[in-house]
């Protein structure tokens, strides 16, 4: 084990974190092993990403394997408002390389006032409008040193494009982390986003994996940013418990990291401290302003609290701010602003146009430098809902997919007819035919159930016809596509290598005698430190529990690996999707 991998292994808590790290260093050792192996065999393609799975045109092909640049970004949102959909290790390593930045950030973010041609632009709610951030980025700009952006909550729920607004975020964030900041809002809740639409839009399109990950990116999001000088801008609004003075230093000192959700608490549970800092962060995410109250008033949505304008003066002249900005109201032109007294200001943005069909405009705030050093000029641009909408996207995607399902169907129905089998056909005949027609074997049990439409039966047989008639049907009925590990994997003669290793009979898998034999024989090459737990790692890979390793499900495991456990030497573990 190499000096910082030990360093990093003891400063790891739990036993849970040193299997991960284990067992990525164990593919570290396979890697290497291998690598030294066929490196006469090696070209330049075979470090590109090479395809297993057919091609799927429903699929953006941008993954971020490595990095994020921000053009690379612009190019997936293209993919995505004409149809396409985000593919599941897209989505995996956006979550994976943004989840150590959102870790160590603050609570409280400061920006520095902008200067010369910077401007700053605060986004409101977008609730799931891929079009209405495309129009934002396409009239205002992407991120740049030049052009930050502040989105200020409630990225999902409600629209029908919630987790594509949040992975472009998240990209955005891991390709400028200091151009762009976002937000919590009341929104990113593990259990409200259950109850308006993203948990299930994330099962349909993803899997409940990739939904406990973004649940604890959402803990991981800041609470409020403040632009020195000029605003405090905060989803909801004020809390109605603190000094304002000591707003900043409140918020800093809550512990963010461990509240997925913040409904349905049990109060009794919580320490005095616990239950002050979950009201404050209730306040901060769920509270409005209201000019007809004086002071703090109890909320109406149950949570958070009213607040009237002499409160907005009282936070504004304690932080010494001219601004304070929040989001949370849906407003008919998109933005509203109340003038108070020494030309304080306090400001709605709302950023989904037409948002769930209330025909309301949409906007964005701007923050510039002017000329008198003493101010910073702010204005407003609003929009109309896009003429590309968001119903107009979802058309094109299913157009797209029909189109894909079809041709998969297509090419199934090809490599059956001339395969000259009968009607009823076992696994190894049906892997024979869909390795034909799409690369790889489809998992069995996949097979079974589009074949029966779902009913959940040990087979030995099926119906191979069926299972053409119900292919089309059934995946639409799944809301995804089936081979939904259609990833794209690096090196892929490595991995086949590896896999020749253990498969020792060349049965095509790899059981778990064959799978100990040769972790024992590994074991046998290294020191103590860095020997591994074979069965372990075997109950892993076996990620639909058969008992025996596919070559699909050891790519996948290598993949998975591949994702960062630490962005650096300090022992910070970060989470990963798969669910150990």
């Amino acid at each position: 084990m190499r000096e910082t991998e030990w360093r990093r292994w003891n400063t790891l808590d739990t036993q849970d974190e040193r299997e991960r790290l284990s067992f990525s260093l164990f593919v570290g050792q396979l890697e290497q092993k291998f690598d030294q192996h066929g490196e006469e065999d090696t070209n330049d393609a075979d470090d590109a990403l090479a395809p297993i799975f057919i091609d799927r045109p429903h699929r953006s092909p941008i993954t971020f394997p490595e990095e994020i640049k921000i053009d690379c970004v612009a190019k997936l949102l293209q993919d995505l408002v004409v149809g396409k959909q985000l593919s599941l290790q897209c989505i995996q390593n956006i979550l994976d390389l943004a989840m150590p930045i959102l870790r160590e950030s603050p609570n409280v973010v400061t920006l520095p006032r902008p200067e010369g041609a910077q401007r700053v632009l605060v986004v409101g709610d977008l609730h799931g409008s891929l079009a209405d951030l495309h129009h934002i980025f396409e009239q205002n700009g992407w991120p740049s040193e030049e052009n930050v952006y502040i989105f200020n909550g409630d990225f999902v729920d409600r629209g029908l494009f919630g987790l594509e607004v949040l992975m472009v975020l998240l990209a955005c964030k891991v390709a400028l982390p200091g151009s762009v900041l976002l937000n919590r809002g009341n929104h990113e809740d593990r259990l409200l986003c259950t109850a308006y639409g993203f948990h299930s839009e994330v099962l349909q399109k993803a899997n409940k994996r990739v939904f406990s990950t973004v649940c604890q990116i959402f803990a991981l999001l800041p609470l409020l940013t403040v632009i020195e000088e000029t605003a405090l801008v905060v989803h909801g609004g004020l809390p109605g418990i603190g000094a304002p003075e000591r707003l900043l230093e409140d918020v800093a000192a809550i512990s963010r990291k461990e509240w997925q959700t913040m409904q349905r608490v049990e109060l009794a549970n919580l320490s005095e401290e616990n239950r002050l800092q979950l009201r404050m962060m209730k306040d901060l995410l769920w509270s409005d302003p209201d000019p007809t109250v004086q002071g703090i008033k109890a909320s109406p949505r149950g949570a958070g609290c009213l607040f009237g304008n002499d409160v907005v003066f009282k936070y504004l002249c304690a932080l010494d701010l001219p601004h304070l900005v929040r989001s949370h109201q849906c407003v008919l032109k998109g933005f509203e602003t109340t003038t108070l007294p020494n030309n304080y200001e306090h400001h709605t943005v709302f950023s989904a146009s037409n948002y769930c069909g209330s025909q309301n405009l949409a906007a964005v705030l701007i923050f510039n430098a002017t000329q008198k050093e003493e101010r910073v000029n702010r204005n407003f641009v609003s929009w109309v809902p896009p003429v590309l909408s968001n119903l107009t996207i979802a058309e094109k995607s299913h157009k797209v997919i029909d189109d894909t399902i079809r041709k998969i169907k297509m090419a199934l129905e090809s490599s059956y007819a001339s395969s000259g089998t009968s009607i009823n056909l076992d696994k190894d005949q049906c892997n024979e035919i869909v390795e034909k027609a799409l690369g790889v074997p489809m998992p069995w049990k996949d097979i079974v159930e589009i074949s029966t439409m779902g009913e959940l039966s040990e087979k030995a047989v099926v119906n191979f016809p069926d299972f053409l008639d119900n292919y089309e049907d059934y995946v639409r009925s799944r809301g995804q596509l089936s081979f939904e590990g259609a990833h794209m994997y690096k090196k892929l003669k490595l991995l086949q290598a590896v896999f020749a290793y253990f498969d020792m009979d060349n049965d095509g898998v790899i059981s778990k005698k064959e799978w100990m034999h040769g972790c024992d024989l590994l074991n046998a090459e290294v020191e103590d430190h860095m020997k591994v737990d074979g069965s372990r790692f075997f109950e892993i890979l076996d990620m639909d529990k058969t008992g025996i390793i596919s070559l699909n499900e050891l790519c996948e495991g290598f993949r998975i690996s591949r994702l960062r456990i630490s962005g650096d030497d300090s022992g910070e573990t970060t989470s990963n999707s798969y669910e150990w």
